[in-house]
């Protein structure tokens, strides 16, 4: 049976280290278990989920394929179902970045123990790279996906130093450094959110709501700023 994965969980799947011992984070139905081992990417994933109904579902699709041998079924919370030095890699995919932070934060000394890390925050991103980078680890790749319209930030993370800046740290440093070709695409569609998010509000004059505007504005300015540096960059 051929696995085919969303655009999204493609790139996750690019950053696991071929032949390492992996964790899926909140597996939902398998599917990126399923695929590493398939492909011989893993020899063995720990697929988790804290809903019975997904890691049941996940289930199914495991033994359809025979591979309870080589994928561990785990109902429970983030890293709490691991060992140390269980695996060598962890996926958390498709969940807010404060879960993400949470969950690396109560799980520390499994996530002190592993090789890598494959993060996809769905929302609040920079708060998962000051995490990383205030707890040990260092940036060492990022990736944008697209998928019916919508990008997608990976982040892949190592043990090391790094410093960010707050623009590298908003916008990601190896996505600015690199030119992703995507970056632009993704800024434009951030910049036109914002934009109506600000026209929204302009019949609504109270204190916090201008607060909030001028915020927002502060936001705006500073992605097309890294817009046009971007294009001054590819020599747009």
């Amino acid at each position: 049976m051929r696995i085919k994965l969303s655009n999204r969980l493609q790139a996750v799947a690019k950053y696991v280290t071929p032949g390492a011992r992996v964790a899926d984070i909140g597996t939902d139905h398998g599917y990126l278990p399923v695929y590493l081992v398939v492909n011989d990417l893993s020899p063995r994933v720990i697929a988790t989920d804290r809903g019975k109904g997904p890691l049941a579902a996940a289930g199914q699709l495991v033994s359809l394929l025979s591979l309870d041998t080589q994928i561990d079924l785990r109902l429970g919370d983030g890293l709490a179902v691991l060992q140390p030095a269980e695996v060598d890699v962890v996926c958390i995919a498709g969940m807010g970045g404060m879960a993400i932070r949470d969950i690396l934060a109560e799980g520390m000394p499994v996530a002190r123990s592993l090789k890598r890390l494959v993060l996809q925050p769905q929302r609040n991103v920079p708060a998962v790279r000051n995490f990383l980078v205030e707890n040990g680890w260092r940036i060492v790749a990022e990736d944008l996906a697209e998928d019916d319209g919508f990008y997608y930030e990976i982040i892949v993370a190592e043990p090391g130093e790094m410093a960010l800046s707050e623009e590298e740290a908003e916008f990601g440093p190896l996505l600015l450094a690199e030119g992703h070709p995507l970056l632009e695409d993704f800024l434009l569609l951030r910049q036109a959110d914002l934009t109506r998010l600000l026209e929204s509000m302009a019949a609504n004059n109270s204190e916090e709501s201008l607060r909030r505007k001028e915020q927002l504005q502060g936001e705006i300015a500073r992605v097309a700023e890294v817009i046009e540096l971007q294009r001054q960059r590819v020599g747009k």
